[in-house]
């Protein structure tokens, strides 16, 4: 009997050893996700890898913590960035931080839930963050048009056919 590859995908084709997070289309294309600042795009992916398929809803993560998968060592910045993912729509909080409970029992950490995913109970996704923006004037609002407005040049040249890197004599067309 041979040993079968362990990275190989199976006979489904799936690779039982890798995982990945899903980031939706309608969700990295939406206005409110140009509107958020770098920290809560990368806190917004650790999210994400923190969900199995099966446990949306009871994301366990602190502010000490995601500093720390974040390599950020300001917790104010961290927590203006969970203040933007819950603003704009993008997560939700299950269950508030407990100090009150001793350790054993339960985690001390906020619970999140990710909108655009199916929530516990199959539960589905409320998509919160495609009715949102920023309110206009307001740093994250400029963000989310410079963003818009990239992406639609993008768009416009990638529909032409001349995208950037293709137009580009550095990738050696001599």
């Amino acid at each position: 009997m041979r040993k079968r590859n362990k990275n190989k995908p199976n006979h489904t084709g799936r690779n039982p050893t890798s995982r990945f997070a899903r980031l939706d289309h309608r969700l990295l294309n939406s206005p409110a996700y140009r509107a958020l600042s770098v920290a809560a795009r990368a806190l917004l992916v650790e999210l994400t890898m923190l969900d199995n398929g099966e446990n949306n809803g009871s994301l366990y993560l602190s502010i000490r913590d995601a500093a720390g998968r974040l390599g950020m060592a300001d917790l104010s910045a961290v927590r203006c960035a969970f203040d933007e993912l819950q603003e704009l729509g993008f997560i939700e909080m299950t269950e508030d931080a407990s100090f009150h409970v001793k350790v054993a029992e339960k985690s001390r950490a906020r619970c999140w839930r990710l909108t655009w995913l199916a929530g516990p109970g199959r539960k589905g996704p409320s998509m919160t963050f495609v009715e949102r923006q920023p309110p206009p004037g307001t740093k994250a609002h400029r963000r989310m048009e410079r963003g818009l407005r990239a992406l639609k040049a993008f768009r416009k040249d990638r529909d032409t056919g001349r995208l950037p890197v293709l137009d580009s004599d550095t990738m050696g067309g001599n």
